[in-house]
């Protein structure tokens, strides 16, 4: 069927929460609100037990009510998902944090939130991409046909928007590891998975959460010193133009930049199961909390017990101070499993793949993190709708997610540029913390009070859109 068609009313449905760069007009309150298609027959391996009166899963129809309900119904269903943008306006703090030391510090003089949120919000950024992703696709009931066509291209067109957005933020040469062009590469390898059943999709997360950190160490191995795949991905990088530009390329986006694939497609694929979930369900809510954190506990527990049981004495005898200056350049093993790595973990010896320190893309930091990103969500889903007003600007930051992200790096980059130095903007750069995080949540607020969809979210929406119906 061609895309040149028209959709049928559910394109755009779940449209509110459907990308972390897309904060559209009443967001967290349309999400998953389109006509549904019929249920799975009960017989199916797939199918969804009924919607209970008065909750309908995958929302209603234009100027329609829940079931059983009136507007006040269909308000308190609609506010419960304010916590998808609350959860990604964390996500975003959670950023600023790393990115600008946004915190207080500690007699040590380390950052008291650093290692609460390294590597931990990015993984949450993640998880919610993968949601949002879900969500666009109908939710707990998949489009199917055309109108999966049209979602499909969407988030690939989405994706590749990012990509240029991503490699020109990163050209402008600031301390940030940005994230937004490895957005291109999890939304092209999550679409062959928006059609599958939620099962599927988890156990994939969890088979790759395991096989992906394994497999990035063996072929990061074979490229370290004279191994045999040091030529090959040579000379990919040296054709790559993105490499020219910006020194971040396929290969990075793929095995060995800040946030490979290999290593963080497992929080893109966990989110998009979750987000097949009926979200509303109070049930599901707290389902999430507990998993999530049974999760971790369990992830982080095993990591800690085999580094007591030896694999600390093992780093400790193979510690190569050299080698450390590539991963990010700590003077011991101490200092590496408390500041974290690059996005990997050195390849001289296999017991690095214990540790769960942040960016560190091993089994235990995977199921970790991503055990905190699920009971983080749940906690936010829960509790958004009872501090509807008080997270408000969080939850604008979070549904203006690609303009806070954006700005804050811009912001970042004028500082450390000098340009603002002696003039009535001084406090940029001098007080940046304060800078980005009191003007991404006024901002933020002021904007989704008077203009709603965000300044970057609307014309990526708008060409998504647009090209994603024309395609055939």
């Amino acid at each position: 069927m061609s895309n040149s068609i028209s959709p049928s009313p559910r394109d755009g449905a779940a449209e509110a929460t459907a990308d972390p760069t897309d904060g559209s007009p009443g967001a967290p309150a349309a999400a998953g609100a389109g006509p549904t298609a019929p249920p799975a027959p009960s017989g199916r391996a797939d199918a969804l037990p009924s919607p209970a009166r008065g909750e309908r899963s995958g929302g209603q129809g234009p100027g329609a009510r829940p079931e059983g309900a009136g507007a006040g119904a269909a308000k308190k269903a609609a506010d419960r998902l304010v916590g998808i943008d609350v959860a990604r306006g964390l996500a975003v703090l959670g950023m600023f944090v790393v990115h600008v030391g946004l915190g207080w510090t500690l007699a040590d003089g380390s950052n008291a939130l650093y290692g609460l949120v390294s590597g931990r919000s990015a993984a949450l950024f993640a998880l919610l991409a993968g949601v949002s992703i879900a969500l666009l696709s109908g939710g707990p009931t998949p489009r199917t046909g055309h109108d999966m066509g049209v979602a499909l291209w969407r988030v690939v067109i989405r994706g590749l928007i990012m990509l240029p957005v991503g490699t020109l933020l990163t050209m402008t040469g600031t301390p940030v590891s940005v994230i937004l062009a490895y957005y291109a590469v999890f939304f092209v390898l999550a679409a062959p998975l928006m059609s599958e059943r939620w099962k599927i999709v988890a156990g994939t997360a969890a088979v790759l959460g395991v096989l992906g950190p394994v497999a990035s160490f063996y072929l990061r191995g074979l490229m370290a010193g004279g191994g045999p795949l040091r030529g090959p991905v040579a000379a990919v990088n040296s054709y790559d133009p993105l490499v020219a530009l910006a020194g971040d390329g396929v290969v990075n986006f793929l095995l060995t930049g800040a946030y490979p694939a290999i290593t963080w497609m497992p929080f893109v694929f966990a989110g998009m199961a979750l987000g097949r979930l009926r979200l509303r369900r109070r049930a599901v809510q707290w389902s999430l909390v507990g998993a999530g954190a049974g999760l971790a506990a369990v992830a982080y527990t095993a990591s800690w017990a085999a580094l007591a049981l030896g694999g600390r004495a093992r780093l400790e005898a193979s510690f190569d101070a050299e080698l450390m200056e590539r991963y990010g350049g700590a003077s011991s093993v101490a200092e590496a499993l408390r500041e974290g790595f690059p996005g990997a973990v050195p390849v001289n010896d296999w017991a690095w793949l214990l540790v769960s320190s942040g960016h560190s893309g091993t089994p235990f930091e995977v199921f970790g993190a991503g055990g905190i990103a699920i009971a983080v969500l749940g906690l936010c889903l829960i509790v958004a709708p009872y501090l509807r007003w008080a997270v408000y600007p969080l939850a604008a930051v979070g549904a203006l997610a690609l303009t806070t992200y954006v700005g804050h790096v811009l912001v970042i980059w004028l500082a450390e540029s000098g340009a603002v130095e002696g003039t009535p903007l001084g406090f940029v750069s001098d007080r940046l913390d304060l800078t980005v995080l009191v003007g991404a949540l006024v901002f933020a607020t002021v904007w989704r009070l008077l203009v709603r969809r965000g300044p970057l979210e609307w014309p990526l929406h708008a060409v998504s859109m647009w090209a994603a119906k024309r395609i055939p």
